[in-house]
């Protein structure tokens, strides 16, 4: 069964709105997509880069918080 997901993405100077729309069979996905994704090898190949450290724990998060 294919869910609905639908992006809108705002972008103005360095202000960037992302805005997303899912029913819950795409959010059930991400969850388990996020189950799938070996963060600890994400975090060890952004070491060097903070911003993308940064982004990719906050997209984690985000994931988690999906399932709840």
């Amino acid at each position: 069964m294919q869910g609905s997901f639908e992006y809108n993405i705002d972008a103005n100077g360095d202000k960037v709105v992302l805005g997303i729309d899912l029913d819950s069979v795409c959010a059930k996905a991400l969850v388990r997509l996020d189950r799938y994704i070996n963060w600890a090898e994400v975090l060890k190949q952004t070491e060097n880069d903070p911003e993308a450290r940064y982004a990719a724990e906050r997209l984690h998060t985000a994931l988690q918080h999906l399932g709840l």
